[in-house]
């Protein structure tokens, strides 16, 4: 498939995937209240990080294989290794931490279902590394679908946090024995494991894992902030707003996984300039995305509040205002991030996205209780900041030993 198809297929199962998200929100907002809300946004706050760093991103370092160095079965033993570990240190969070109910029961499920994610994902990457992106579009479509249907039924049958987040859990399973794996399998890959190749994988993936559980702290630790100073209900408000920036996330991760592919091999190949030219559009794009979003939060974002939870939520329309203003850093933050993988740099992220958390971190501390909510968007706009300047540092590292081995 061209780019051109792999991208439109990516965006459309990006998308579809992203509005069940909301679809999900939007749920529990109206058939809850924005307490159960604020507690699922805890929930997923806690589970995240450690989901996250379990995950490796091991679909981008087996689509960067371009060599095929290691088999399909070394990276999936490695992946229901790293799985285990994370549903472990899920279940000891919900316990260690003292959350009151129904929260760690909703942890507990949240990592079952992140942890089906986690194995379609790997998956994903052998239909990725086939540039097949319309099987994973089809699969993440019907991923969404499935799992905030079984939710909706669930919630409105019960009213139960528990019981709405167990089903969505089922329908992420069902996917993923019913499409993920059939599909994936329909080409056969060299069998086999060993140990030196699967600690190979993971001492190279190490550094991806941490880059992944730090870029969700940044993202989470100013509702920590907000959950500690203001509550429930408040945490809920802001993951709603938040929310809206998956419209341009969604877009950018689509483009950036279509592209990851070509990137890995014109930097493999010494390449320079569709190298260049490829990042130069991929940075455009992402201009352009978070500009628009700007624009349409001033313009409606009152009325788009009002439609998609409920009527009391459209007071948060400055809120929506400042988190897209966050969110134009947030999008060259992303596709960056996907360039400097393609160009197998991996370690060098790792520090950058400490110092990332250490500003959310820092900015959360101090901006949420003196600005509120808005303290919260702010933390984040300086956090984003300080990732893109420290990605183009490393992409232009990469960029020299590119042209020193041309």
């Amino acid at each position: 498939m061209s780019l051109r198809a792999n991208f439109a297929a990516t965006l459309a199962g990006n998308v579809a995937f992203a509005a069940s998200q909301w679809l999900i929100l939007s749920l529990l907002a109206k058939l809850g209240d924005s307490v159960m809300l604020g507690q699922y946004a805890l929930a997923l706050a806690v589970v995240t990080p450690i989901a996250m760093f379990s995950h490796l991103n091991l679909r981008s370092v087996l689509v960067g294989d371009v060599e095929r160095h290691h088999t399909f079965g070394n990276y999936f033993a490695v992946r229901v290794a790293t799985t285990l570990l994370g549903l472990g240190a899920a279940a000891a969070a919900a316990l260690v931490f003292g959350y009151v109910r129904p929260v760690p029961a909703a942890i507990g499920l949240l990592s079952v279902a992140l942890g089906a994610d986690q194995f379609s994902d790997i998956y994903y990457g052998l239909m990725q590394r086939r540039e097949r992106m319309d099987q994973i579009a089809r699969s993440m479509a019907a991923r969404g679908l499935l799992s905030a249907t079984a939710l909706g039924i669930a919630l409105w049958l019960t009213h139960s946090l528990v019981a709405a987040l167990a089903a969505l859990a089922a329908g992420r399973l069902i996917v993923l024995f019913l499409h993920d794996y059939p599909v994936s399998q329909a080409r056969r890959e060299p069998p086999g494991t060993d140990f030196d190749g699967e600690y190979a994988i993971l001492r190279q993936a190490l550094p991806l894992g941490l880059v992944l559980m730090l870029a969700s702290l940044t993202v989470n630790l100013p509702r920590y902030a907000i959950g500690a100073r203001f509550g429930a209900a408040q945490l809920g408000a802001f993951a709603a707003v938040a929310s809206f920036l998956t419209v341009g996330s969604t877009a950018a991760n689509a483009l950036g996984q279509s592209a990851m592919p070509r990137l890995a091999r014109y930097y493999s190949a010494n390449e320079t300039g569709r190298f260049l030219r490829l990042t130069w559009q991929l940075m455009a794009v992402a201009g352009a995305l978070g500009v628009s979003g700007v624009l349409v939060a001033l313009a409606v974002g009152n009325l788009v509040l009002r439609l998609v939870y409920r009527p009391a939520y459209a007071s948060y329309a400055d809120l929506l205002v400042w988190m897209m203003c966050a969110g134009v850093l947030s999008y060259a933050a992303i596709l960056l991030g996907y360039v400097i993988t393609g160009a197998r740099v991996y370690a060098a992220q790792a520090p950058l996205l400490m110092m990332v958390a250490a500003t959310s971190a820092v900015g959360s501390w101090f901006l949420v209780p003196k600005f509120g909510l808005n303290g919260a968007a702010l933390a984040l706009a300086g956090a984003w900041l300080v990732q893109l300047a420290g990605e183009a540092l490393i992409l232009r590292r990469a960029l020299a030993r590119m042209g020193e081995t041309g």
